[in-house]
């Protein structure tokens, strides 16, 4: 999601655009978040008030995002009613020191019954280009209060804080983006099917899945890079964007001419790689590859027998300098699957290699690949892996 704003959102109503912008953040819904929750402490506690807020508004109904009070309020109030609604008009911060002295505010729910609110200053929260006010940062308290200059400063200081926060939301949405732009085309094989999924454990995943036709062939190629987060997903690119220029090598040629590519940048990130990368030709159902450490590609027979296709190699960053790989091949067979997972997918059940036999069980239960793909996240989802999952499927009809 960009905030640049949209020309259909800028001419739409102040509460639209609101709506609008609070919905491409995926802020709203969700429950407390830590880093608004730190803004809000550090808020009650350098002002001594009896609570601070941050409230998203969105075209009629305010959601309190993150509060710290003795007395809990929401999740949603009307808009109408609050503090932050009638003052969504204001360029610049509003304090007001008395409510019940003032005629603007004398009349609301809040200030007239519990919780008695007296005290009120607020900055606002500017999104977009154009700074589209989306809530507020505030301060409540239930005596009448003055604010210093230097105290103002502090107030809007902590709701820049907080804009940046909101706005790291959209950041994260434009590298998903990003990343999606990554996943592998479909291809047409016929008489075969090809399908793949991946969950991040965070918002980058050190996993990648890789799958185009080279002449008649299908390559495909699944890798794992050591640990999580930002740097695995940096070193994961570089590996695919390396593989995807030697698309039409020989398996061996292409990993030991990425070899020499990456070994010096998984050398300076302390890291390694796991790497299955192999070349089918549909006419015959034969596989060439070369697994770098890899070891979890299962294959399904149609016969009913299963087994793990073994690495005898070390991972990429890891392997002498030099010394060649093992040349690896097997024929798929009519009615043949291959399953190709990250070690994510072991952390599904016990940690073990006899994972991947509970994996081939859920495919041989499941009616398509899509929905074997759906029963992997269902269990994701219950059992959460801890780390980045990854799994393709290349099946063969029968």
């Amino acid at each position: 999601m960009s905030l640049t704003t949209s020309s259909s959102i800028a001419h739409a109503s102040p509460e639209a655009r609101r709506a609008a912008l609070l919905a491409a953040l995926d802020v709203v819904e969700g429950g407390p978040e830590e880093r608004f929750e730190r803004i809000t402490r550090i808020a009650r506690e350098a002002f001594g008030v009896t609570g601070s807020f941050l409230n998203l508004a969105g075209e009629s109904v305010l959601t309190i995002k993150s509060q710290q009070s003795d007395q809990h309020f929401g999740p949603t109030i009307p808009l109408q009613d609050t503090f932050c609604g009638r003052t969504l008009g204001e360029t610049g911060p509003v304090v007001v020191e008395d409510a019940t002295a003032d005629t603007r505010y004398a009349d609301m729910p809040m200030v007239v019954d519990d919780p008695n609110v007296r005290f009120y200053a607020g900055v606002p929260l500017r999104l977009g280009d154009d700074e589209v006010k989306v809530g507020t940062l505030c301060l409540v308290d239930q005596v009448p209060r003055t604010l210093s200059d230097d105290d103002l400063a502090l107030l809007e200081e902590l709701g820049v804080w907080a804009e940046r926060e909101l706005a790291a939301g959209a950041d994260e949405d434009r590298l998903r983006a990003v990343l999606a732009g990554l996943e592998p085309a479909a291809v047409a094989l016929p008489g075969y099917r090809i399908a793949g999924m991946s969950i991040p454990h965070g918002v980058v995943s050190g996993d990648l899945h890789e799958w185009h036709r080279s002449g008649d062939d299908l390559v495909v190629t699944l890798a794992d890079v050591m640990g999580k987060g930002m740097s695995a997903g940096l070193l994961a690119a570089n590996i695919r964007g390396a593989l995807l220029a030697r698309g039409d090598d020989r398996p061996d040629v292409a990993v030991a001419g990425l070899e020499a590519q990456i070994t010096p940048d998984l050398g300076r990130a302390e890291s390694f790689a796991t790497l299955f990368h192999g070349r089918l030709a549909p006419a015959t159902g034969r596989l060439d590859f070369t697994d770098a450490g890899h070891g979890l590609v299962l294959h399904l027979r149609a016969d009913g027998s299963e087994a793990v296709l073994r690495s005898f190699d070390l991972p990429l960053g890891l392997h002498p300098a030099g010394l060649g790989r093992t040349p690896g091949s097997l024929d798929l067979g009519a009615g043949d699957v291959l399953v190709l997972v990250s070690d994510g997918a072991l952390e599904l059940w016990d940690s073990t290699l006899a994972s991947l036999s509970r994996l081939g069980h859920l495919y041989r239960e499941a009616a398509d690949i899509e929905d074997f793909l759906a029963r992997v996240r269902a269990r994701a989802a219950e059992h959460d892996p801890g780390d980045d999952l990854t799994v393709v499927v290349v099946a063969r009809d029968a």
